[in-house]
């Protein structure tokens, strides 16, 4: 055979065989843990960017030191340096917890207008040749755990825990908020993964189970409305000991 045949095959299965280890490394790279923000970080425009880093979602205030009583808190997104859509958080007044699915083609933002334990609420949107869309995944998830378990003085908590199959599905949970004016079923929290464009509810869980394939996600640090960004630092870092 000709060997100059040859080596333009051997160098494309070589090539090949690369980008499938490179794929491998990235996937394993990925984390399911969110990035987590406290309103103090608005104020310097923090960035997460996507896995393959072609877009980011920018954090920002109105004013730039903004309080949570008086201020505004918006999510910025841009791809390839192009601002695509802002996104306002309604209520925000402790942590942000921000994901991008693995394939940069989605990303979720959960955010507590309350503190630690809610009330927390979550928006998911597509990003498709520079169109930002939301998803209906959340809303479907919410309203149907609604129809069984809801509290009438407070609401329920909604959580995104990880993207699943790339940014096809939504691994989520959804909680009656956890005070006792919420009556017999304060604290209840049952699992779903929903398919995140359609909002076809694909699967339940009970609490134990949903709690076992979280993986400690989407994170370990929940902020309360009280920390400023020295509080969430010291956290995060005690979380790593």
């Amino acid at each position: 055979m000709n060997s100059s045949l040859i080596w333009p095959c051997r160098t494309l299965i070589l090539a090949t065989v690369l980008i499938a280890i490179s794929s491998a490394a990235e996937a394993e790279k990925y984390s399911c843990k969110a990035d987590v923000f406290v309103t103090d970080n608005y104020a310097h425009k923090p960035s997460v960017w996507s896995p393959d880093r072609s877009k980011r979602l920018s954090l920002w205030s109105r004013p730039e030191r903004a309080e949570p009583d008086t201020g505004s808190f918006f999510v910025s997104a841009y791809s390839n340096g192009r601002l695509l859509k802002t996104i306002k958080l309604c209520d925000l007044s402790a942590g942000t917890l921000i994901k991008w699915s693995p394939d940069s083609r989605a990303f979720y933002v959960m955010w507590s207008n309350g503190g630690m334990i809610g009330g927390y609420s979550v928006r998911a949107f597509s990003v498709e040749n520079d169109v930002v869309t939301e998803l209906p995944g959340p809303k479907a998830v919410a309203a149907e755990f609604a129809k069984h378990y809801y509290c009438q003085t407070r609401g329920n908590n909604l959580f995104a825990v990880r993207w699943v199959d790339d940014s096809s599905q939504l691994l989520m949970k959804a909680q009656v908020y956890p005070t006792s004016d919420c009556g017999r079923y304060a604290e209840h929290l049952a699992g779903y993964l929903v398919n995140a464009s359609t909002g076809e509810i694909r699967k339940q869980y009970t609490q134990k189970e949903v709690d076992q394939i979280s993986e400690g996600c989407p994170a370990g640090v929940w902020p309360t409305g009280l920390w400023n960004a020295d509080d969430l630092q010291k956290a995060k870092e005690a979380e790593k000991k």
